[in-house]
């Protein structure tokens, strides 16, 4: 598959994708790293490409491949790879516009899931850091 378009997308920014137009790259981030990386390619009157998870975020792949198992549209053929954290996929072309939709929204709630474990790790050392220094202080109070 070659790579003739480049897609990035700003943390804030919806997740938007153009799959089957002859061949095709996109690169899904969050924050300035890549979370994910789809190529796809257009075969006859089938689309088929697979969609990897970028190291770093390779945790996420059990969620993503529950995601997808879950409300994958009819005539979305998928096989997955735990080795290579990767989804495979193929549909016909008419089932294009429903499947970018479903990809897209599961791309979405992906990068929702790591914002909010980004918030909630800030939240706990925060959390640590307030009572270490509740603990420093009662401990000073009390040494006098």
């Amino acid at each position: 598959m070659s790579a003739v378009s480049y897609q990035t997308l700003a943390p804030s920014s919806p997740v938007s994708l153009t799959l089957g137009s002859r061949s095709k790259f996109s690169e899904i981030s969050v924050g300035h790293q890549e979370m994910v990386k789809i190529f796809n390619q257009r075969s006859g009157n089938m689309i088929q490409g697979i969609c990897k998870l970028e190291e770093g975020f390779d945790s996420l792949f059990p969620l993503f491949k529950g995601m997808v198992s879950l409300g994958k549209p009819n005539g979305l053929d998928i096989s997955y790879s735990n080795e290579e954290k990767s989804i495979f996929f193929s549909f016909d072309s008419r089932k294009e516009v429903e499947v970018e939709k479903f990809i897209s929204k599961v791309l979405s709630l992906l990068r929702k899931e790591v914002r909010f474990k980004k918030v909630l790790k800030e939240i706990i050392e925060n959390r640590q850091r307030f009572r270490a220094e509740q603990s420093l202080l009662h401990s000073s109070l009390l040494a006098d």
